[in-house]
């Protein structure tokens, strides 16, 4: 068995963390085609997320890269192709004229309230056999892996 081959004393997390990256791995992938309806990818949607959780403040490239984990390349990328739908505006810093601050636009936040409620019903039917509890739980665990995430 693959877990056992790679035993290095403790098999508990071995199996855990093969469980989680194929269990990631298919929900990314669930995600992705869900999201294809929309014309946007599982990054676009983070970012426009992140962005709306923080409306009452800013964002750089360099603080979603780090919040998100991925490379300053990658979200500027994605963060250019944000600016073409109109999804996010780019203001340059007024401390620095390198750095830029990225808000949600009109059309990301008309976006964002379409799209919610219509995923409403798939995330709670997604969810519908967990109680209150493990809700709870599953919230927590969540957040402790996307903390750990950081010595990854």
């Amino acid at each position: 068995m693959l877990i056992q081959e790679y035993t290095t004393g403790n098999s508990d997390i071995i199996g855990a963390f093969f469980s989680f990256l194929f269990t990631s791995q298919k929900f990314s992938g669930k995600m992705e085609g869900f999201l294809t309806k929309f014309n946007l990818t599982n990054t676009q949607l983070s970012i426009l997320l992140l962005l709306h959780l923080n409306k009452d403040s800013f964002e750089t490239p360099s603080s979603i890269s780090k919040k998100l984990g991925l490379s300053t390349p990658t979200i500027s990328n994605v963060l250019k192709t944000l600016h073409k739908k109109e999804y996010i505006q780019k203001q340059t810093s007024p401390e620095n004229k390198k750095s830029s601050y990225i808000t949600l636009d009109k059309n990301g936040i008309n976006f964002l309230k379409d799209f919610i409620p219509y995923c409403k019903e798939k995330y709670e039917d997604f969810l519908s056999n967990f109680d209150a509890e493990e809700l709870n739980y599953l919230k927590e665990l969540s957040l402790k892996i996307f903390s750990n995430l950081d010595s990854f």
